[in-house]
């Protein structure tokens, strides 16, 4: 009897001992640092820096953003898949970082190596002309290019727009030919000059057309350009083909489910924040916005729309 109640009241003290251990901690307990996979001033970094406030009030701790630029998000992306997978990094990029470039390039990554958290606005990525080509929506340009000897030139900014452009040009029996430039800003010069047909821009051409100095004449979205609804998208004219570039915001694979419902709720808190809302405004990149699942399914179809696409 002795033994036994002394075994009982050892197991007691345990227990009372477990009971006054601290309590395991909820996450976060620190700091949150978002690496943007491109320079200070650009549209992922201002969007960015314009969450962190929001995040930080619903996470209840510091939001810290800093800069890794490279390869359109893809360095960012790269280190952050050897980061611990704890929910305290997360790296903001372009969603064709994740859904075309494991596609088109050697990159150390791939769709499932990630987590994907939420994605803010769309960029306005369109086609544009000359409006004294006549041409008001993209149809015209291939009926154009039927007549042309020679085809047509465009000016191209990235991979992406000579995929989609080679798609539609073995579609239709035309010949489109990239003229590949610098960016957006190049691109739009080169349009605005005479120097090609038309071009691929993600937004540098908004102040353009919003002056009437070039004409929208398709939207490569799945809905029509914020301020040129007037405009088809290349899915109403009936190609298989559309980007949705948003910017995302992603965490390593595996992180713990309570992280990830946490960073979820607060990235949808933030996209409804003013200061958010105020730069997408600016920028013409509308206040879409997915989060948790709803992400991922999407970046997925895309990703399985450009390797299909790709072969």
């Amino acid at each position: 009897m002795k033994v036994s109640f002394r075994k009982s009241f050892v197991g007691f003290g345990v227990a009372l001992a477990v009971l006054a251990g601290p309590a395991l901690a909820e996450f976060p307990e620190k700091e949150i640092t978002v690496t943007v996979g491109f320079g200070p001033g650009g549209g992922v970094d201002t969007i960015t820096r314009a969450a962190a406030d929001a995040l930080s009030t619903s996470l209840g701790e510091a939001v810290v953003v800093s800069n890794q630029p490279g390869a359109g998000g893809g360095l960012a992306l790269t280190a952050l898949k050897a980061k611990p997978a704890d929910g305290y990094n997360l790296a903001a990029a372009i969603s064709t970082t994740i859904s075309f470039d494991p596609h088109s390039s050697s990159v150390s990554y791939g769709i499932d190596d990630f987590e994907y958290i939420g994605a803010f606005g769309v960029f306005p990525e369109a086609l544009v002309s000359l409006p004294s080509r006549g041409w008001t929506e993209f149809s015209e340009v291939i009926a154009a290019a039927k007549d042309a000897p020679d085809g047509l030139t465009y000016a191209s900014t990235t991979s992406l727009d000579r995929v989609v452009m080679k798609a539609i040009s073995e579609k239709e029996g035309v010949v489109l030919k990239p003229v590949p430039t610098k960016g957006g800003a190049e691109a739009v010069a080169a349009v605005l000059g005479g120097h090609v047909d038309y071009a691929y821009s993600s937004g540098t051409y908004y102040a353009q057309a919003a002056a009437g100095e070039l004409n929208v004449l398709a939207g490569l979205g799945t809905d029509p350009v914020p301020g040129f609804e007037a405009a088809p998208t290349l899915k109403s004219l009936g190609y298989d083909i559309s980007s949705v570039n948003m910017v995302i915001y992603a965490a390593p694979a595996g992180i713990p489910a309570e992280a990830k419902a946490k960073l979820v709720a607060a990235f949808e808190a933030a996209a409804q924040s003013q200061a958010v809302l105020d730069v997408l405004a600016k920028r013409n990149m509308g206040s879409f916005t997915l989060t948790g699942d709803a992400f991922d399914e999407q970046i997925r179809a895309q990703s399985a729309q450009f390797k299909a696409a790709l072969e």
